[in-house]
């Protein structure tokens, strides 16, 4: 693969990565503030792990998806 063509693929996997940075925050990131405001110990730590999964899934399928741009 070309360096130009392996820039352009960084640049929209950068950008996907922004994006899905933004889904994650505002949708996971509601539910912790939600359940700090009004949730017990359990509850916040219940949804702190929720949030740190769906990161390790995204940067997962990140990985997949850079893996087959690069033809691997």
């Amino acid at each position: 693969m070309s360096p130009k063509a392996t820039a352009i693929d960084d640049s929209r996997l950068e950008l996907w990565a922004c994006d899905k940075a933004q889904e994650i925050m505002l949708r996971e990131g509601f539910r912790l503030i939600r359940s700090a405001r009004s949730g017990s110990n359990t509850e916040i730590r219940e949804t702190s792990l929720m949030m740190a999964r769906v990161i390790a899934a995204s940067l997962v399928e990140a990985s997949a998806a850079r893996g087959l741009s690069a033809g691997e």
